[in-house]
């Protein structure tokens, strides 16, 4: 009896074995935390090593490489003479999950002027602008020892603007921050 139980068991654990598949499931880990997950029928917006952005549905998930069926959204006028968006099907691509740089947001995040930089590179120039302008309307030295750090404070603000799109991108760069693996 114990003979068959055990070669029973034996039996149980070989067909498990076998038949456990690993790989069916890309995840984008934010910091070791999954942040979000691609399977099969899965939208994914991302940017190849050559700096290709590729829109597609995931086909195939397997071991180290993905099967993706792309397409193009593009903008077009109707007959009734508005924009709508029209599919354009480009066929699949087999790539290697390590090809992709980074994965952009999905559709509806949100993305603050004040978190992307838009509002300082905007007001810095004009404020510097008004201090100019203000300057010849009272026909004051434009460079003078009162009007320079105005001036400069404008400059600096679209410099922390321009720093902080840079610090805030509208996509997720693979490397430090994001990664992706296979699980």
């Amino acid at each position: 009896m114990r003979k068959i139980i055990s070669t029973f068991v034996l039996l149980v654990f070989i067909n498990c074995s076998t038949f456990a598949q690993g790989g069916n499931l890309l995840a984008l880990k934010d910091k070791g935390v999954i942040v979000h997950s691609y399977i099969k029928g899965s939208y994914i917006n991302f940017e190849l090593s050559n700096h290709q952005w590729l829109t597609a549905f995931v086909n195939k998930v397997a071991s180290d490489s993905l099967t993706l069926n792309l397409f193009s959204l593009q903008q077009t006028t109707t007959a009734y003479g508005t924009w709508g968006e029209d599919t354009l099907k480009l066929g699949q691509l087999t790539i290697h999950y390590s090809e992709i740089i980074s994965i952009a947001h999905e559709k509806g995040h949100y993305n603050s002027v004040f978190t992307n930089g838009t509002l300082l590179k905007v007001a810095g120039p004009l404020y510097a602008l008004l201090n100019i302008s203000n300057s010849l309307i009272n026909k004051d030295p434009v460079f003078s020892n009162r009007n320079l750090p105005q001036i400069g404070g404008g400059i600096v603000a679209w410099l922390v603007g321009r720093w902080q799109a840079k610090e805030h991108p509208n996509y997720r760069p693979i490397g430090k921050r994001f990664t992706l693996e296979i699980i």
